[in-house]
């Protein structure tokens, strides 16, 4: 699973990065985030109607088009890759609205071992990377929308199955734009994700065991 990232960049860091163009006139603006869980709203990346990238501001924790009701409960805030596609709150944005959510690593915990020791993982060059998400789009009222998202995970691989068996889907840049392509079938795509080549990991302080914590020093080595 997926339950807590960071993304250590500002939303000026985030545009050039991924050539994506930034919302204007919107009321929301993002700063480095190092401890970001569920509920928050986060910097997505979606089609336009010109088909050009766009950061969007989303709720982590998809709600689904058709809910009755405004979110309550748990935030679906992973879904797994290989039955998006049938399960009814995710196949109708697996089939169409496809995201891009960028991220600076996340976190897991061991959990094998008492405390749980949890380590952030992310490429080993320090570079962002773009997890495969979901929106969907659910009206609050008229002329108002919520705009929420989900990130899609697979198996673990590699040395990282130890601290967790799952692990979110990182797309490689070449499938960025296909994967944002609703005309393209997203299973085609999910047969490029990356394995875990390339991200190394360490054990971080548990401080980070508090979604209320804060800071640069949560993705710092333990002790360091």
């Amino acid at each position: 699973m997926c339950g807590r990232y960071a993304l250590a960049k500002n939303l000026d860091d985030i545009a050039a990065y991924f050539a994506a163009k930034k919302g204007e006139g919107e009321l929301w603006d993002w700063e480095p985030n190092y401890n970001i869980s569920p509920g928050t709203v986060v910097p997505v990346m979606a089609y336009d109607g010109k088909r050009q990238r766009k950061i969007v501001p989303m709720r982590w924790g998809l709600h689904p088009h058709w809910k009755k009701g405004p979110p309550e409960g748990r935030p679906l805030f992973n879904a797994r890759s290989e039955t998006a596609h049938e399960k009814a709150s995710f196949r109708t944005p697996y089939r169409r609205r496809r995201a891009l959510i960028p991220a600076s690593g996340w976190f897991e915990w061991e959990r094998d071992v008492k405390p749980k020791i949890p380590y952030f993982i992310y490429e080993a060059d320090h570079e962002l990377f773009a997890l495969a998400g979901l929106w969907d789009m659910w009206r609050v009222d008229e002329g108002v929308t919520l705009l929420s998202c989900t990130i899609l995970t697979a198996p673990a691989a590699g040395d990282i199955k130890h601290i967790h068996h799952r692990m979110p889907v990182r797309l490689p840049k070449a499938e960025w734009d296909n994967w944002l392509n609703w005309d393209i079938r997203p299973d085609k795509i999910m047969d490029q994700k990356l394995d875990a080549e390339g991200l190394d990991y360490y054990d971080v302080d548990p401080s980070v065991n508090s979604g209320r914590a804060e800071g640069a020093a949560l993705i710092r080595p333990a002790g360091g």
